[in-house]
């Protein structure tokens, strides 16, 4: 069986451990550069997430190679497992990595090919990242890929041109990030205690499933819907106790994540960022309705377009309804469902709002 081999890269061998259960991430201000490289590379998406890299790590170079994030993982998918690489790509994206940033001018190039002697000769492809973005990197992969196909007469690059043309969907429909600033992880570690502290919460939000909690003093700085709610003589202001049980326990925690820290320690899906976002939405929390918009952006999948697209048409989200758009003109199931006209018509409007047209058709008159 012939064995994809990745020429110039780091070790396969050399693996970063997982942080120990029970042990609190240490602050990335706290964890040399070349080590939050390297968990970037070989730790898990969760180890990523724990340690909280700091923000040269998203938006800088690699300190050897002179690689973006995103070039990084695009060097190592021989490494991922097919769903992990698209996980790995996706949180990145999330986390702030720029698809658009050039690598460094020094950074070199590296050669992939499948299996050895006139296989290898037949198979192989340049993966060049000097004067290219991650988009630019995966374009020229694309293209020497398919052109290795069409000239040997093979398809051995047929899975990896699959994924690699997903991976660029996910990079070109990155929403541009709205103004960001570095905060030291130790801040954000301080607020999500804050936000875990429930002997000093004041108020209740009864869910779903279950109740949560948060300080009064953050809800009301943080919503002006319930900041009148739990201000006033209503009942609400009263008990300090508010009901949401058309809202899971884990959309309204996710909501108090970010509200808390911009960030969530818990993974959760495009179902549970939709209950947030309605949260977000309907208490009018700005911050966090924008994060939630974003996040959704990036989850946007064949199986769970509609219900986005019906979120960002009722809550008019501008920015979640052209990402949407971008993903319906790129995804051929969508396009089959279309055609069948197997979406609610909500969706079969907007998607019809999507299709290119030519010169407007005459308008039809009577004459009398």
């Amino acid at each position: 069986q012939a064995i994809l081999a990745q020429v110039g890269g780091v070790p396969a061998h050399a693996r970063t451990p997982r942080l120990a259960a029970g042990v609190a991430p240490m602050p990335a201000a706290m964890v040399p550069l070349e080590d939050q490289w390297h968990v970037l590379e070989r730790g898990s998406m969760s180890d990523i997430s724990a340690l909280c890299l700091d923000e040269s790590v998203w938006t800088g170079h690699h300190p050897e190679r002179g690689l973006t994030a995103l070039q990084v993982l695009v060097s190592k998918m021989c490494s991922y497992e097919r769903n992990d690489f698209k996980g790995r790509v996706s949180q990145a994206i999330g986390y702030g990595a720029d698809p658009h940033l050039k690598a460094a001018w020094w950074c070199g190039e590296d050669k992939w090919s499948f299996g050895s002697g006139e296989l290898k000769q037949q198979t192989q492809v340049a993966v060049v990242f000097r004067g290219n973005s991650a988009i630019g990197t995966i374009a020229g992969m694309l293209g020497d890929m398919q052109h290795s196909q069409d000239t040997n007469g093979h398809t051995r690059w047929a899975q990896q041109i699959e994924l690699l043309q997903h991976v660029m969907s996910l990079m070109c429909r990155a929403p541009r990030r709205s103004a960001r600033i570095s905060v030291d992880c130790g801040i954000v570690n301080l607020w999500e205690e804050l936000r875990r502290d429930g002997d000093n919460h004041d108020v209740t939000l009864v869910t779903a499933d279950g109740d949560v909690s948060a300080h009064r003093s953050v809800l009301v700085r943080a919503s002006p819907v319930l900041g009148a709610m739990l201000t006033s003589s209503m009942r609400e202001g009263r008990q300090r106790r508010g009901e949401i049980k058309d809202t899971p326990w884990q959309g309204a925690a996710v909501f108090l994540d970010l509200l808390y820290s911009g960030t969530s320690t818990e993974e959760f899906d495009a179902p549970v960022a939709l209950a947030a976002l309605d949260l977000a939405h309907r208490w009018q929390a700005a911050v966090v309705l924008r994060m939630l918009e974003t996040s959704l952006a990036s989850m946007l999948s064949d199986g769970n377009f509609a219900g986005i697209v019906e979120a960002a048409m009722v809550k008019g989200l501008e920015q979640l309804g052209s990402a949407c758009k971008r993903f319906a003109k790129d995804s051929t199931a969508v396009k089959k469902k279309l055609k069948a006209k197997a979406f609610p018509p909500a969706v079969l409007d907007f998607l019809q709002g999507c299709k290119e047209t030519g010169a407007p058709a005459a308008k039809k008159r009577r004459t009398f």
